[in-house]
Parts: C-alpha cells; structure tokens; sequence
C-alpha cells in the first residue's frame, strides 16, 4: 500500500519537473545572444536597375520579359534614372482585363508576346523618370488639402505626366509624424478634382543600383494605371 502511495506521488511529480526544467531552459537561453543587431540595411546593390529585376524573378519575371520586349534593356542598364517599377501583378491585370474584353467581342485570347512592343514601351515609360530621385527630394503630397501640399507634376521619359509626392502619413492620430510614402497619380484623368485621379503608393523606396534609384509600386496596381487605357491601346495594334 506504501509503495503504491509513493508511485502515485512520483507521478504527479512529472509535471511540476517537467515545468521547472522548461523555466530552467528558457531562462539560460534568454541569457544567450540570441538577437544581433544587424544594422541599417544597405539600399546599394552591386548591379544596374536591370539586373536587379533579373535578380528578383518572382516579383519582376514579367516585367524584365517586356522591358526586353520594349527595347529598354539598355536603358535600364545604363542611363541614370529613376524607375517605379510595377510588381508582375500589375501586368497580368491588364492582360486577364485585355482577354475578358476580348472574349466578349469574340475575339481570340493573346499572350504576352502577341502585344506590339511599341505598347510595352509606352506603358513602362510612364513609370521612367530622367535621373535619380530619392523619395526625400519629392515635395509633400496631400490629396485632402492638395493646395496647400500639390507635390510636383514630373514629365515623365515618354512625355507622360505624373504628379509625384511624399505622402506624411498620420500616426497614433497625430497628424503627419508617421512614415512618409511617394505617392504616382495619373493627373490625366481628371485635372480638375486631384482626388478622382487614380494614384498608387510605393511599397519599396530608395533601392539604389549603379545606374540609378529603383522604387516598387504596390503590389494592387494595373499598369498604366487605367485597364481602359491599355486595352484600347493594345487593341489598336492586335491584328
């Protein structure tokens, strides 16, 4: 009978072991160097605009095939500028958009070589500006009260314009202390009220390759900023 009462009470011993050794463990690894401070990390990369899209293929396959499609390979690798690069998203968009409206119109579903690169070219040229512009040297964009913050209408390589700001976000409810993000709006579309424009916000800034500043839109955006746009665009050269 003892020695059932003294197995019974090693057993309910295993847990509250079981706990300490875990506090045990716990409390010498928090005693290690688990976390090293890695500093800030490094916007440079040992390439040029190009290659880091090549580098990067799960977000840009897409776009480096129709940069190359459009000529601006070169471009890319060599001239000084600053490019707002859409993720691959933004082309497959346009190109489902393009295919719906075709398939309505009984018409054949195209890829993306069957579009002329003149059109690949037009569109990608929308997000290329001549030298190198990081997001500090954009003025302050407010769309609520665009008067008193309008940013800086930018023409772009193609002759297109954008207006181009920094948009100082609210944080914690105060007012303008928090990140500060560019912000692309297509003020073509309706220069009298800057809030109807269709805009997009940059989710990576300040990438800087050998030849210039490389910024990445948001991954929700549709190139050339208007589906309508493309699709009547690359209808007007698809046979």
């Amino acid at each position: 009978m003892l020695m059932k009462t003294s197995k019974l009470n090693d057993v309910k011993l295993w847990p509250v072991a079981a706990m300490l050794l875990l506090v045990i463990l716990l409390f010498n690894a928090c005693k290690k160097d688990y976390y090293v401070d890695g500093g800030i990390a490094d916007p440079h990369y040992n390439g040029s605009i190009y290659d880091y899209l090549k580098g990067n293929p799960y977000w840009f396959d897409t776009v480096t095939y129709i940069i190359e499609r459009a000529g601006m390979k070169e471009m890319l690798q060599n001239d000084d500028v600053t490019f707002f690069s859409p993720t691959d998203d933004a082309v497959k968009v346009v190109m489902d958009e393009l295919n719906e409206y075709r398939y309505f119109n009984v018409k054949d579903s195209v890829h993306l070589e069957d579009i002329d690169p003149k059109v690949w070219k037009y569109f990608l040229s929308m997000y290329v500006l001549k030298g190198k512009y990081l997001a500090k040297q954009f003025a302050r964009v407010d769309p609520v009260n665009i008067y008193a913050y309008p940013g800086i209408n930018y023409v772009m390589d193609n002759g297109y314009v954008l207006n181009i700001g920094l948009v100082y976000e609210n944080y914690n409810n105060v007012e303008a202390v928090g990140p500060r993000t560019i912000r692309l709006t297509d003020i073509t579309y309706d220069p009298q009220n800057f809030q109807n424009n269709p805009n997009i916000k940059i989710a990576t800034s300040d990438i800087q390759p050998k030849n210039g500043v490389l910024h990445v839109l948001n991954n929700s955006h549709a190139l050339g900023f208007r589906v309508g746009s493309f699709i009547l665009t690359a209808e007007q050269y698809l046979k």
